[in-house]
């Protein structure tokens, strides 16, 4: 959710959809698998994970009319520049929010910075 908008990219299809009280529903074709979270600032859009060796994938991809066009491909990791692990997501707007085990502190990453 985002001001008053919500973000999903629902199973099996994955496509990123909006929805707001005022206006139609909107969909956007995507062709990232496996999203966790998702990140949306603008036309700006980043997933974050996927299936098995993607896990840590950050997708980012830019909205068009109709679909979401990807533009890069990186890895999440830590400050310390480890995989995350085991980990907790949950993401609002423009950030994505990770806490890895022991499940002690946030880390942020904001697609709008």
């Amino acid at each position: 959710m985002s001001g008053t908008a919500a973000w999903a990219c629902p199973y099996t299809d994955f496509p990123l959809v909006e929805i707001r009280p005022d206006r139609p529903v909107r969909v956007w074709a995507n062709r990232v698998r496996g999203a966790k979270a998702v990140a949306v600032h603008g036309d700006r859009v980043t997933f974050y994970g996927g299936y098995r060796e993607e896990r840590d994938r950050l997708a980012h991809g830019e909205l068009t009319e109709t679909s979401v066009e990807p533009t890069d491909v990186g890895l999440l990791t830590l400050p310390n520049g480890s995989a995350p692990g085991r980990r907790r997501v949950v993401s609002r707007g423009s950030r994505i929010y990770v806490q890895a085990e022991p499940f002690t502190a946030w880390g942020v990453f904001d697609l709008s910075s």
